[in-house]
């Protein structure tokens, strides 16, 4: 991990502009952008993952279906 600073899940859902509940749920399912768990309750995401994540996910199409 880099000496990044880590953002909150409010503050990642922001970047990602969606909701912390789907944040949160997506986290859940495994669908969401890589995190770091520092104890029970304490979850905290990377600028660069949550920005890695979301360039993997551009599509042009509707019909392109991802591998």
């Amino acid at each position: 991990m880099s000496s990044e600073v880590l953002l909150t899940v409010e503050d990642a859902a922001a970047r990602l502009k969606i909701s912390k509940h789907t944040l949160n749920r997506w986290r859940g399912t495994g669908e969401g952008p890589p995190y770091v768990k520092s104890g029970p309750r304490l979850v905290r995401y990377e600028v660069a993952e949550l920005d890695a994540w979301a360039r993997e996910r551009r599509r042009t199409s509707t019909a392109v279906v991802p591998q």
